[in-house]
């Protein structure tokens, strides 16, 4: 037992911090109004939302008792080399097969069946490809060019 939630801590800091980043990095931008946005006006929001969300984790983990932290590294490696296949795959794979790759690798660390695996591997490309082609019409091909 550590005598301060120290997770909370170092997540709270975290967050406040990016968020204060993008909050001071969107006043570079014209900001606008309510009705008419300007390009600065969603980063300056948003950040100091997350700024204040941060603080709120930040704060009462001051005043509490904490687990020690226990890292897993192969959790880590594994979404890092996930994260680095869908960027380096996208282009070449498009959106669906990239995405089904890198849940796959994502999920190695973890023990589960592989149809679960690919159930879970399928969805989540479905998903990723409906946010990036559907919503937010996004200029990348779906699946490979043949």
């Amino acid at each position: 037992m550590l005598k301060r939630d120290l997770r909370d801590i170092l997540a709270g800091s975290f967050v406040s911090m990016v968020g204060l980043f993008f909050a001071i990095a969107g006043t570079n931008y014209t900001f606008g109004t309510a009705a008419r946005m300007g390009p600065g006006y969603m980063p300056v929001v948003l950040g100091w939302v997350l700024c204040i969300l941060g603080l709120l984790i930040l704060v009462p983990a001051l005043f509490r008792q904490g687990e020690k932290i226990e890292v897993h590294w192969d959790s880590l490696a594994a979404s890092t080399a996930a994260l680095i296949t869908f960027a380096f795959t996208l282009d070449v794979l498009g959106v669906f097969l990239s995405s089904v790759i890198a849940v796959l690798l994502a999920s190695l660390p973890k023990r589960m069946h592989f149809g679960v695996r690919g159930v879970l591997a399928i969805s989540i490309a479905v998903i990723t490809s409906l946010i990036f082609i559907a919503g937010l019409d996004m200029t990348v091909s779906l699946f490979p060019a043949l």
